[in-house]
């Protein structure tokens, strides 16, 4: 594949990181360069006596520095890939220590098989279901609290006070249900601060927690349970999920969305399944200031078996190893506004939980506000830097657009016009 300044910038964790790098983009402070098939090498120059040891693993990509930073890839791995996309770095035999790292890589530890069983079958099967009692507690209890709340109206003074939504949400952290607590203090949020809508949307989110009680107790094993559980707080195990079926396709991976909570840094990297025609999304966690799993650069596509985790509208994945990669094709998608609408209606028909919906145009001219194809437009929202950039793309022509749906507008994440796949 072709990496680009553009390839190699979507790999940076940060904003920061991208400036850094760009400064460093140099000859000057760079010595023994190199780059092969597989891997791009080089000493940097930096503050202390003995230059910094840069490599990167071109396959994987991953990266290795003697640097002190935390970040990954640090600010001198990227500028090493922006002199190599510059066309600064010659080719070249790689050294000792750089052939070392590439074959710790490929002999490093197989992990183990996906199932294995656990030590204490007796003492998980007891947490099981002493959770399982202690979360159908709370939502029992849930339910009859959002009933109670109704009967009095939503214009109760205690409705808008934000004590009794973070209270109450309390309970449902100490009944093992975390996920009913999110929704309870996002709800509560709505109605302390009373936005203009705050009566449509405080009843139509308390309405779908009081569908998720229901579903709790009513909805018999499948797909659907699967949902309800992970809404409510279940995690279904890394190893269970790999052992379940995989999902062959060549991968594009459209983009990757970094958002900074107060305590937690969250990764969304977006991928399309060309054959399939299927969206998927890799989420990776950290704490602040620790580095998040490096994912395939946006532009990229790789061949790979995606393992799903179970519900009813199975979207969040699992990647062990990406093939080769490649460039994205510049198209991807399969219909227009219409093709997009019936998708996220048959997702929605399956979860109704959802708050929004990945769809792929495939060909749609887009202006600042809305996007076009043959069979109808879409509203736009969101980023006005990303409808900007998906503006400038298209030029007045056909592009094909990715974005989150939510059933008034799309929110652009990526655009391809034929040549090329881009992040907006």
């Amino acid at each position: 594949m072709e990496w680009t300044a553009a390839t190699v910038e979507g790999l940076a964790p940060d904003a920061a990181s991208v400036a850094a790098a760009r400064k460093l983009a140099r000859p000057a402070p760079w010595t023994e360069t190199g780059f092969d098939a597989r891997a791009v090498w080089g000493l940097c120059r930096g503050s202390g006596a003995r230059p910094y040891e840069v490599a990167v693993d071109l396959a994987g990509p991953a990266f290795k520095c003697s640097c002190p930073s935390r970040k990954l890839p640090c600010k001198h791995a990227l500028a090493l890939l922006l002199l190599r996309a510059g066309g600064e770095v010659a080719a070249g035999a790689a050294p000792e220590r750089v052939e070392e790292w590439l074959s710790a890589r490929a002999n490093r530890p197989v992990p183990r098989e996906p199932g294995e069983p656990v030590r204490d079958p007796e003492a998980a099967a007891r947490r099981a279901t002493e959770r399982e009692a202690r979360v159908a507690g709370g939502v029992e209890d849930l339910r009859l609290w959002l009933r109670d709340a109704v009967r009095g109206g939503l214009g109760a003074p205690r409705l808008h006070a934000w004590d009794e939504w973070d209270s109450f949400a309390a309970r449902m952290v100490d009944a093992q249900a975390p996920g009913a607590a999110s929704r309870l203090r996002s709800l509560g949020g709505v109605a302390a601060a009373r936005p203009d809508d705050w009566p449509e949307r405080l009843l139509s989110g308390m309405g779908l927690l009081h569908l998720l009680c229901e579903a709790y107790e009513r909805a018999p094993d499948g797909p659907l349970r699967d949902e309800v559980r992970t809404l409510l707080g279940w995690n279904a195990g890394r190893e269970d999920v790999l052992a379940g079926p995989r999902v062959e396709d060549r991968w594009a991976v459209l983009a990757r969305v970094v958002v900074e909570q107060e305590r937690l840094r969250v990764q969304r990297t977006w991928l399309w399944g060309l054959d399939e025609e299927r969206p998927a999304l890799l989420l990776d966690f950290a704490p602040p200031g620790a580095p998040l799993t490096v994912r395939p650069p946006a532009g990229t596509s790789f061949r790979a078996g995606l393992a799903f985790y179970p519900g009813a509208t199975p979207l969040r994945a699992l990647l062990e190893e990406p093939g080769a990669l490649d460039d994205a094709p510049g198209r991807f998608g399969h219909g227009g506004v219409q093709a997009a609408l019936a998708a996220t209606a048959a997702a929605v028909a399956a979860n109704p939980w959802l708050d929004e919906w990945p769809v792929a145009l495939a060909s749609a001219v887009p202006d600042l506000d809305t996007v076009s194809a043959d069979d109808g437009s879409l509203p736009l929202r969101g980023s006005l830097r990303a409808r900007w950039r998906l503006l400038a793309l298209g030029g007045g022509r056909p592009l094909s657009v990715f974005g989150m749906w939510n059933g008034e507008a799309l929110a652009p994440l990526a655009a391809g016009d034929g040549e090329r796949m881009v992040a907006l």
